[in-house]
């Protein structure tokens, strides 16, 4: 999950590797929108946001997100994707991997002053969610992204809100993190956990300067290889349900801001790449 951000290959569009922001104006035959990749957690330090993202949600006339915001934060969705995260049929995670890895899942908790076997009932996706809940939490990075920053901005200012997915859609695809590939999925997690705070810094720089060139490199090339599944359900499945709704927008008079996981924009699966391949034309903000 922290390594799903940001890429664009500047040789592939007609911008600048080095421009100001993870923001792109996307327009055809007078229509526009804005497209902005996200962090979803931040530290403290990180923030304000670019500027850019102010004045694309001033301009903008409907803010989107990736699923319901709302509902992200009701209790009653929060307890179904606890019960998603773990096996209700009587599965047990150490069942499913080997000995030596469950083994050192624990010796990680117990280096984090955790409780031993709090894993055993959970997916892989329970697993690394609550791996990097640990990690941020000790790590201070605890403040709201730009697409939760966004949508409270947006009900304060009774801005029209869109959703791309469901939740149920949403956290489906969550769930489903890691499975039938569990034993590579959770040894590479660990393995991350290491490097959290290096990585996050990177990132958080590379997102702030709108350096796709050095998030290519660091994120999704590494994504690619090291989570391949992952990348396909998280990412490129997603996309590809997307686009059409994104280009329906781009057909109306409305100007949007859509802000998703910046790892959705970029790469060549990304979103960006297809509209650019469709004749849209993409403008680094």
């Amino acid at each position: 999950m922290m390594k799903t951000l940001i890429f664009i290959i500047t040789c592939l569009f007609s911008y600048s590797t080095f421009a100001e922001t993870s923001l792109w104006r996307v327009s055809k035959e007078g229509k526009q929108l804005f497209l902005g990749g996200t962090v979803h957690l931040l530290a403290k330090e990180d923030l304000p946001f670019p500027v850019a993202f102010d004045q694309a949600y001033e301009r903008a006339d409907t803010v989107v997100f990736e699923t319901d915001m709302a509902a992200l934060s009701d209790p009653q969705i929060q307890m179904r994707l606890i019960s998603l995260l773990s096996y209700q049929d009587g599965r047990l995670l150490n069942q499913l991997i080997s000995p030596g890895l469950y083994a050192a899942l624990n010796s990680y908790l117990t280096e984090r002053n955790m409780m031993p076997n709090m894993f055993i009932a959970m997916k892989p996706a329970g697993v690394i969610l609550t791996m990097l809940a640990i990690e941020f939490k000790r790590l201070g990075i605890s403040q709201a992204g730009a697409d939760s920053f966004y949508y409270q901005q947006a009900i304060a200012d009774g801005k029209a809100v869109l959703a791309l997915e469901s939740i149920d859609t949403h956290l489906r695809f969550i769930s489903h993190m890691g499975e039938g590939n569990e034993e590579q999925f959770l040894r590479q997690t660990l393995d991350d956990m290491k490097e959290t705070e290096m990585m996050m810094k990177a990132i958080v720089q590379h997102w702030k300067r709108g350096d796709v060139h050095g998030l290519e490199q660091d994120v999704i090339q590494d994504m690619k290889l090291n989570y391949p599944h992952m990348y396909q359900s998280l990412l490129v499945e997603r996309n590809q349900q997307w686009l059409p709704q994104i280009k329906r927008m781009l057909d109306d008079d409305d100007v949007e801001l859509i802000l998703v996981g910046a790892g959705h924009l970029i790469g060549a699966d990304g979103i960006l790449k297809t509209l650019v391949d469709q004749g849209y034309r993409i403008e680094q903000q």
